[in-house]
């Protein structure tokens, strides 16, 4: 009796056991573990800035876009100055010099090639015994007469640009009238009177210049240069220093007038400047004598 009550017990709890077992089987199977929450906030200075590629895209079409337009702002602006010409002749004469001067300007710093030509016509030469010695001379440094013609084409960017033309800084008070006329492809002729002036030397000292014709652009300085001009006193001088150190001479310019030709894009396409000049010599020798001549410079054929 008790071994079948204890087989009876036996049985019962592995029963149990087994029950047991499922019970602990099918709550494995359906546990659902929850994690304790991440703390997912990053410091700002960790937060990555990358934009998703679309967005990246866009911002640097943008980008693009305002340094495009940047760009062609800019260059609208260089353009504009540059190319800031009247949109007919002006009448005001600091609107015409400013035209002017513009156009020369832009000759000394593009340095385009062209031609020079300058040619002294005689008209009176009155002198003492002496001083008539001297009239090849003078006539020469005058750069008077056929033989004393100076032409000479000057290469684009040449070494020796600025000795043959030089940038304008006429004004107002350098002029006794300006007019400025354009044709229907937009060129401008301006046409200008420039005040006389004189220079002198005294006894081998240099005295004063009063040159406005000097600042329109043609070669001129104090030296004995075949390629100025307008010859000074002192130009003459120094060519005859040698033999006749003690010298007097008085310069005087008269009668110059400016013709230029410019066109639509404010290129200068050509250039004249007339003048007459007159001399006075003394205390050569003892003797004196003047000489009176009308000069031409002409710049033409601009390879821009």
């Amino acid at each position: 009796m008790k071994s079948k009550a204890f087989r009876i017990l036996s049985l019962v709890l592995a029963l149990v056991m087994v029950a047991s077992f499922a019970a602990c089987g099918g709550n494995k199977e359906g546990e659902t573990t929850t994690e304790p929450a991440v703390e997912t906030t990053v410091p700002a200075a960790d937060v990555e800035t990358t934009l998703p590629a679309e967005d990246a895209q866009t911002t640097a079409a943008d980008a693009t876009e305002v340094a495009t337009e940047a760009a062609t702002e800019e260059a609208t602006e260089e353009a504009t100055t540059e190319a800031a010409l009247p949109s007919e002749a002006p009448t005001e004469t600091a609107d015409i010099l400013k035209l002017y001067n513009d156009a020369t300007a832009k000759v000394a710093s593009a340095k385009p090639q062209f031609t020079k030509k300058r040619e002294s016509v005689a008209n009176t030469y009155d002198a003492g015994v002496a001083l008539k010695a001297f009239k090849g001379l003078v006539y020469q440094f005058m750069g008077i007469g056929s033989e004393n013609i100076f032409t000479e084409t000057i290469a684009k960017n040449g070494d020796n640009y600025t000795k043959h033309f030089l940038a304008s800084k006429l004004t107002a008070a350098d002029v006794t009238s300006a007019a400025c006329t354009a044709d229907d492809k937009g060129n401008f002729t301006v046409n200008l009177s420039i005040k006389g002036g004189n220079s002198s030397v005294n006894e081998g000292t240099l005295e004063g210049i009063n040159a406005p014709i000097d600042k329109c652009g043609i070669s001129a300085g104090l030296n004995d240069k075949d390629y100025y001009d307008h010859k000074t006193a002192q130009n003459v001088y120094d060519a005859i220093d040698d033999v006749a150190s003690g010298a007097t001479i008085k310069e005087s310019y008269s009668n110059a007038k400016l013709t230029a030709v410019i066109d639509a894009e404010g290129n200068l396409t050509s250039l004249k400047v007339t003048f007459d000049m007159a001399f006075d010599i003394s205390k050569v020798y003892g003797s004196s004598g003047t000489a009176t001549a009308s000069t031409e410079v002409i710049f033409s054929d601009f390879k821009w």
